[in-house]
């Protein structure tokens, strides 16, 4: 096995950028007081999405948009793949995760548009829009955090870390995948989700932070 640099600085900026911005937004999303708050958060998506388009197609690393092309039968076999326990390990994005970071950016376009023409124009219409397509995108993202929990597992590496320092350990093709393990990872998720929300309409989450 080898350390490899996968993910350069500017991919790693956008991601954890992307990941604060849609936060605050999610938790400023129905305060009235807060609501440029909200607004500017989109805004700051919006330019991170804009320019992860452009990087994609400039760039020849792993996050070259032509390393992972989408492909909806690729991405379900690779999920079947995992279950089995014979999925490949790949260096970048697996074509699962191929399929949600095209979607997760699609959306996100959508949810600022929307935002947007709901908030200049008083649009009733696109603000219906805008809450619709929010939610899918957060269930997305839900998506793509449990496959990668999934993938950490299958394949005996902490993928958020490579996110982090940019490294991953090269490994074999094939890995051990147990299945038991990705039951409770499941449940475990699940459970985080449940509190999320519990958290977001009370204020008080019933999992423990200790």
């Amino acid at each position: 096995m080898r350390t490899i640099l996968v993910w350069r600085w500017p991919v790693r900026i956008m991601h954890w950028s992307m990941v604060i911005a849609f936060f605050i937004a999610m938790w400023t999303r129905n305060s009235e007081l807060e609501r440029m708050i909200h607004v500017d958060a989109g805004y700051v998506v919006a330019a991170i999405i804009l320019i992860r388009v452009f990087y994609g197609f400039i760039v020849k690393d792993q996050a070259a948009f032509r390393r992972f092309p989408p492909s909806l039968i690729k991405g379900f076999k690779y999920l079947i793949d995992l279950v089995l326990g014979r999925s490949r390990n790949y260096l970048g994005h697996n074509p699962a995760g191929a399929i949600a970071i095209y979607g997760m950016l699609i959306l996100g376009l959508a949810v600022f548009i929307t935002g947007y023409s709901g908030f200049e124009y008083d649009n009733d219409l696109a603000k219906d829009w805008h809450n619709k397509l929010s939610y899918l995108w957060f269930y997305l993202i839900c998506f793509h955090v449990f496959g990668v929990m999934m993938g950490s597992l299958a394949h005996r590496e902490f993928l958020v870390i490579s996110m982090i320092t940019g490294y991953k350990t090269r490994r074999s093709i094939n890995e051990s995948f147990s299945l038991e393990a990705a039951g409770m990872t499941l449940l475990i998720f699940l459970l985080r989700v449940v509190n999320f929300f519990y958290l977001m309409l009370s204020g008080k989450g019933f999992i423990s932070s200790k």
